[in-house]
């Protein structure tokens, strides 16, 4: 495992990607933020934050990251 963890979703996943959606759910209740607002991820990976983001009912979710892997997979869900 290289580099391909950062940047396929599966080695990721592997990886720490178990984790980050326990851990994305959890801080994105943390933060609290009103139905409606829109939120930017910024560095979204595979996309767990984003997946999180978006059980909020937000006005609008953007994701962005320089691995098109991880975009792909986080376009995938």
């Amino acid at each position: 495992m290289g580099h391909e963890v950062w940047e396929v979703g599966d080695a990721y996943e592997a990886y720490v990607g178990r984790w980050s959606r326990p851990v994305a759910r959890e801080f994105v209740s943390w933060l609290a933020v009103p139905a409606g607002r829109s939120w930017l991820d910024v560095g979204c990976g595979p996309g767990a934050l984003t997946t999180a983001a978006l059980a909020t009912a937000p006005g609008r979710v953007t994701g962005v990251d320089r691995s098109p892997g991880f975009l792909a997979d986080a376009r995938s869900r």
